[in-house]
């Protein structure tokens, strides 16, 4: 008996002894988890010490994950605390609740680490101007302190519903609440991610739901797996397995759709064939005869050292302290501030002096992360024009560029009119920008006078040319209508326009913006200028052409005597980053890329190949009369032998020409030329409509079921010229291809032509959205044998609905 009763001592005593080694182990683990927090606060600190030339808002984000952190070490250290002031509290746990924690654990640390892995590699190629080791480093942070903070707040809802709600006891003794609060934290972060990153692209909902699935496939796969090493119930065993592999599935399903570029899609190209134009008997974009160099002009004393030691030319810096104010990232990345801006750029020039001077061609890039330079992207056009004779400048202003995590630039002085214009947004970096333009033009015509300057008598000032992109392609209209004025419209109080007035005579947009500047409260208006523009219908940044507004809005008058032009050309499978070579195939930011449907894209030498094209065609013809190479612009058809296959839309309008009809009336019972008359039959529809692509009002026609519709327009005059032209195309609803011109002559003759209208092009940028399309809205050009009083259209299918515009005959 007494045996029995030492055992039970004994047993006790163990009992006592394992209770203390639980205690002393739960110490011990409390007091490394501490210290674990204790080595990434200091870390966080030292990040923020090495990174304090970082911008705002993620000195924010460091600072708040700092404090995040050290809130945690405090919470640990009152619980250790408290642990350690009552000696007597039991913390042994039921089995159930250890292998509950431990599932709920593994499952969140597994969702964390998925979710930075996934953020980090899909992040860190944006170049923040540190090492990839920092940059990765930066996102962990970025992602790590998201979900500190989220769980944090569910820890303190959890406390306060199990304050004010008696029930949910059963919670606190199976699971504690830091790790149901670190499952559901970990748990939101990968749906919030995505959702993050699909709001960008308008699909806001799909991205939550399939960062929602993605998060769910991982708490199945993970709990799965650790449920069924755990549990010894072999039906646990098995069901957890079977949801293992479900979860498997899953992830690798959604990971997979992720992280594709995109889906084959069948693209049919079709190609009018009647009234074929003539053939460009040449390839314009063919490197020329002339010998070229290159340099790089600069402030002397910048870091990247292509503008500071090694610049060939020194330039003088400009004050724009009036107009705008850096982001703080870029005055430290850049070592520059808004009140002594460089004028930087590279030139690719003929080295034949006797042949000058030279026309001038500058190219102007848009907004692009700032850290990555841009103006070397247009090398591709820049040695082509030399080789053709032209002095090609690509102009620096990555330091107006949005910084990393998207600080842009400010407003300087002329923010005192703000609040008076609410079409203020961006107008401070456009005026910037465009004044750049014209102070590289000052510093060219400066060079041009100094005999002691490579370039002295070299350049023609008389002929000059601007290409811009994105940004850069509304820049270059602002330029052009600065160059002509004394003051700034908007604030003429410190910015003096008088030393320009330069010789600017070609625009070329690619992928433009519109209403970036707008003064007076509306579009920018331009007048007598040649200005094309080239947009790519899988652009990704700017899904729509945009810059037809800026066509639109161009007018040719009788004051110049000069013969300009204004066309576009809308490519399939183009993009908007390949006009650029370090922008390359991705349109937007890393993250909302993988959400892109990239596979439809050209190659990107198909693409330059395409600019290059134009981009000489238009610069010879202006800056040098070869006037061969318009009918490029006229008919995309005439250089099908050079160019990439596939679609092409293409528009163009003339300042010879007489425009019978624009639409853009209220009366429609009248045309645009004086004394014109308008008669419809039998059409159902025959108004004006606004179509957005194009930025301009069309005429729409569709008849009456059963019945010939027709539409005609009578002259009070005839006129006499070469041809009919006019934009026609049919919408996505519109079944019929075709339909009949007629053309009326002052003889009382007429001419018939069936007309071929191309389809309305599909297109599917990103992933999670679905197929769109483009009116695809063609020029054509009817010619004519007399003087004409009169045309007609005539629709003869129900089914048939075409949009028309810009009536005009031409000289």
């Amino acid at each position: 008996m007494s045996t029995k009763v030492i055992e039970l001592k004994i047993d006790d005593d163990d009992d006592g002894e394992n209770a203390s080694r639980k205690k002393l182990s739960t110490t011990i683990k409390d007091i490394v988890l501490i210290g674990i927090c204790f080595l990434i606060l200091i870390i966080m600190i030292i990040v923020l010490v090495i990174m304090r030339s970082l911008t705002i808002q993620l000195l924010a984000l460091i600072i708040i994950s700092t404090v995040a952190i050290f809130l945690v070490i405090c919470i640990f250290s009152i619980r250790l605390w408290m642990k350690l002031k009552k000696q007597n509290i039991e913390s042994s746990q039921s089995k159930k609740k250890n292998i509950g924690n431990c599932i709920v654990n593994a499952i969140s640390i597994g969702l964390t680490v998925l979710t930075l892995l996934l953020s980090a590699s899909v992040m860190s190629p944006l170049n923040l101007g540190y090492s990839s080791f920092a940059t990765f480093v930066v996102f962990l942070i970025y992602m790590s302190t998201i979900i500190w903070i989220i769980t944090l707040i569910v820890y303190i809802l959890i406390i306060a519903i199990s304050f004010l709600w008696k029930k949910s006891y059963s919670i606190r003794q199976q699971l504690s609440y830091g790790t149901v609060s670190f499952f559901i934290g970990s748990f939101l972060i990968c749906s919030l991610f995505m959702l993050i990153v699909a709001v960008t692209i308008n699909s806001a909902l799909s991205g939550f739901g399939l960062g929602l699935a993605l998060a769910l496939s991982h708490t199945l796969l993970v709990g799965g797996i650790v449920g069924a090493i755990l549990y010894h119930s072999k039906t646990v065993k098995i069901i957890c397995s079977v949801l293992a592999a479900i979860g498997c599935v899953g992830v690798c399903l959604i990971l997979w759709y992720y992280l594709i570029d995109g889906y084959t899609m069948k693209i049919d190209i079709i190609i009018p064939s009647e009234r074929f134009p003539h053939n460009l008997t040449n390839d314009p974009s063919l490197n020329g005869n002339y010998s070229y160099g290159f340099l790089t002009y600069g402030s002397g004393f910048d870091n990247r050292i292509e503008y500071g030691s090694k610049a060939s030319i020194i330039t003088p810096t400009i004050d724009l302290s009036s107009i705008i104010t850096l982001s703080s990232f870029n005055k430290q990345y850049f070592k520059y501030n808004e009140s002594a801006l460089p004028l930087n750029g590279q030139i690719w020039y003929p080295t034949n002096i006797s042949n000058g001077p030279y026309p001038i061609v500058l190219m102007v890039h848009g907004n692009h992360i700032s850290t990555e330079s841009s103006e070397p992207g247009y090398e591709y056009l820049g040695t082509m024009l030399a080789s053709q004779g032209f002095l090609a400048v690509s102009i620096d202003e990555n330091f107006l560029n949005v910084a990393p995590l998207y600080s842009g630039t400010g407003y300087g002085r002329m923010s005192k009119i703000k609040k008076y214009d609410v079409s203020f947004s961006r107008r401070s970096q456009f005026i910037a920008r465009a004044l750049i333009i014209l102070e590289t033009l000052k510093q060219l015509c400066l060079w041009n006078t100094q005999e002691k300057n490579q370039f002295y008598n070299q350049l023609d000032l008389s002929n000059i040319g601007l290409m811009g992109h994105s940004v850069g392609g509304e820049t270059i209209v602002i330029a052009y209508v600065l160059n002509k004025l004394k003051y700034l419209p908007d604030y003429p109080t410190s910015i003096s326009l008088n030393n320009y007035n330069f010789g600017i005579k070609a625009l070329f947009s690619i992928s433009g913006t519109d209403d970036g500047y707008t003064p007076l409260g509306h579009s920018l208006e331009s007048h007598d200028v040649t200005m094309f523009g080239i947009h790519g219908i899988y652009d990704g940044d700017l899904s729509s052409f945009l810059f037809q507004a800026k066509l639109k809005n161009l007018q040719f008058t009788s004051n110049s005597s000069n013969y300009n032009f204004k066309a576009s050309l809308y490519v399939h499978q183009a993009n908007h980053g390949q006009f650029n070579t370090n922008w390359g195939r991705y349109d937007l930011m890393p993250g909302v890329n993988q959400l892109m449907n990239v596979r439809p894209i050209m190659t990107i030498e198909h693409q330059q190949h395409i600019c290059k094209m134009y981009m000489a065609a238009l610069m010879n013809i202006v800056l040098k009369n070869q006037m061969q190479y318009r009918i490029l612009f006229e008919d995309y058809r005439a250089g099908l032998t050079y160019l990439h296959h596939t679609n092409y839309i293409s528009t163009f309008q003339d300042s010879n020409e007489i425009v019978i009809a624009d639409f853009e009336n209220y009366d429609v019972t009248l045309g645009t030329i004086t004394g014109s008359t308008i008669n419809a039959t039998n059409l159902l529809l025959w108004g004006s409509v606004y179509v957005n692509v194009y930025r301009s009002a069309m005429l729409i026609l569709q008849p009456v079921e059963n019945l010939v519709g027709k539409y005609a327009i009578n002259l009070q005059n005839s006129i006499n010229g070469s041809s009919i032209r006019f934009m026609i195309g049919r919408t996505p609803e519109g079944q019929v291809d075709n339909l009949t011109v007629l053309l009326w002559y002052e003889n009382e003759t007429f001419d018939s032509f069936i007309v071929h209208v191309l389809p309305a092009l599909s297109k599917r940028i990103f992933k999670l959205s679905s197929t769109e399309y483009v009116t695809a809205v063609q020029t054509i050009s009817l010619p004519l044998l007399s003087p004409v009083i009169g045309l007609e259209f005539v629709v003869n299918d129900t089914n048939a609905q075409f949009l028309i515009d810009n009536i005009v005959v031409a000289k």
